[in-house]
Formats: C-alpha cells, structure tokens, sequence
C-alpha cells in the first residue's frame, strides 16, 4: 500500500466534509420548521372551519349552568333550558329531574318529577 491511499476517502465515511454534514442538518431542520409552521396553521384553520363542522351540533337553548359533586357517584347540577332553570340529580341507580326552580326567587323548593311522570304526559 502506498502512502497515498491512506488519506484518500473511502465511500460511506465521515471524511467527505463537513459540507454534506451542514446541508443535511438544515434540511432536518427546515423539515422541522415546516411541520411545525403547518401544525400551527391547521390549528387556526381548525378554528377558522369549526362553525361550519359543528353547525348541525351546535345547541344554545340547553347549558349546565352550576354543578356540584355529592359523592363519588352522584352529582346535583343546575340546568338552563332557554328561559327556565332546572335541577337534576345524577349518578347512582339512576338520574332524577327534581324539577324546575322558580324565577321570583320564592323559598319554596321544586316539586320532584319522577320518571313515571315523564312517561304520562
């Protein structure tokens, strides 16, 4: 072997430059950018297009107004149905209409309505 061929590069060594090193770092790196830059931009798109996505799901007239955690299971919430506030109790064997609240803000409580009463009317 001659002296020469010892400094002469080999295919698929480190030793063809840093040139190929650089290039292929900022393409990895404007391939980041990109992929970021399009996250963010579909994020806004997405917030741009979701009145038309949601337009047929969308319901104003019911809301949960109030709701508290009674145990683990159960929870007492507080409803609003266009004009009218309701209360419902959730969770265990089964859910409860309590009934709706009066809006003269008079001190006595709603009337329960049952699951059978639901059924008559």
């Amino acid at each position: 072997m001659s002296a020469t061929g010892l400094l002469t590069p080999q295919a698929g060594s480190l030793a063809h430059g840093t040139g190929s090193f650089a290039s292929a770092w900022l393409a990895y790196l404007a391939s980041f950018v990109i992929v970021i830059a399009l996250i963010l931009l579909s994020r806004h798109g997405l917030k741009y297009l979701e009145p038309y996505l949601l337009k047929g799901r969308r319901t104003r007239s019911l809301a949960i107004v109030e709701s508290l955690a009674i145990d683990q299971r159960r929870r007492l919430s507080i409803i609003r149905y266009n004009s009218r506030t309701g209360l419902i109790l959730t969770g265990g064997g089964n859910d409860l209409f309590l009934g709706w609240m009066d809006e003269q803000g008079t001190s006595q409580p709603p009337s329960p309505i049952l699951p059978a009463d639901l059924h008559a009317g």
